[in-house]
C-alpha cells in the first residue's frame, strides 16, 4: 500500500503485532502504509523507545505488560520493576490475574 493509498482509504493508524528481531517487517511496513504505524508484540521500554527513536513506528503498544502493570507509564518513568504477566489467568473468571496485579507503593508527598 502506497502511501496515496492509506491516505485515500481513510486509515488513521494501523496497529501491527510485530516484535524486533529476525525477519521483521515493521520498518517496511511503516514506510509502505504512509501512515501511523503502531508497533505490539513483546516490547520492553528499551526496545520501545529504539524503535520510537529510530522512525521505525509512531508509536508502541503494550498489552500483557498493561495488564500485569496497571501504573505501566510511572513504572517506565521511574525504570521501576514490573510485575510479571501471568497469561495462563487472563481474561479467566473473576479478577486473578486480570485486575488484582499490585501497583507500586504511593510515594510520599
Amino acid at each position: 500500500m502506497s502511501p496515496a493509498n492509506s491516505a485515500k482509504r481513510k486509515l488513521a493508524f494501523i496497529c501491527v503485532r510485530e516484535h524486533v528481531g529476525e525477519g521483521r517487517i515493521g520498518p517496511e511496513l511503516k514506510k509502505e502504509f504512509g501512515g501511523v504505524y503502531i508497533a505490539n508484540e513483546g516490547f520492553t521500554q528499551e526496545t520501545a523507545e529504539r524503535v520510537i527513536a529510530a522512525g521505525e513506528a509512531d508509536a508502541v503498544a503494550f498489552g500483557k505488560l498493561f495488564i500485569a502493570n496497571p501504573d505501566l507509564p510511572e513504572r517506565f518513568r521511574l525504570h521501576a520493576p514490573l510485575n510479571t504477566p501471568q497469561p495462563e489467568t487472563f481474561y479467566g473468571q473473576g479478577a486473578q490475574g486480570y485486575t488484582d496485579y499490585p501497583f507500586l507503593p504511593a510515594r510520599a508527598a
